[in-house]
């Protein structure tokens, strides 16, 4: 039973066993196929904005879905990771060479105020950064190489 429930935990497609480390070059790449199709799974993260800034971690920012609740105290910004902190999050299979990307979607859920998505050390932010209350912004992750990676917005969605 125990079995069963470890293959069906959410967010993983590929169960990798302990102590295995993933590698380009395993089983003709089949370990590290299973560890980008567990970065592609997405997931989400609740983050509170008790005031004006939010600062993502990294493993926050790769699940893919971060929900900001609670109400901000004035319009708020949102930090993402480092792109070096990104990259570390996505694992050593993850091509670095803009070819691997990821949808982030950031919801703002009814915090009352607008939130600003600012980047990270080696991080470039491209498009519309604002996320009005109530209000999905969906983004695509590229990892450019090992310290940059590019955030880009592909549009909104009112709640």
């Amino acid at each position: 039973m125990n079995g069963i429930f470890n293959f069906l935990r959410p967010a993983i497609v590929f169960p990798i066993p302990l102590g295995l480390t993933p590698d380009k070059t395993a089983n003709l790449g089949l370990i590290g196929l299973m560890q980008n199709v567990n970065k592609y799974a997405q997931t989400m993260s609740s983050v509170a904005s008790a005031g004006t800034a939010i600062t993502l971690t990294a493993p926050q920012m790769v699940n893919g879905l971060v929900q900001v609740n609670t109400g901000a105290t004035g319009a708020f910004t949102i930090t993402t990771p480092t792109a070096s902190g990104i990259v570390a999050e996505l694992g050593q299979t993850v091509p670095l060479d803009g070819t691997f990307s990821k949808q982030i979607d950031i919801v703002n859920n009814n915090v009352g105020q607008t939130g600003t998505l600012t980047a990270g050390t080696g991080v470039t932010l491209v498009g519309t950064l604002t996320i009005a209350t109530d209000t999905k912004r969906s983004f695509v992750m590229r990892a450019l190489n090992s310290a940059a990676v590019s955030i880009t917005n592909i549009g909104s969605l009112s709640l």
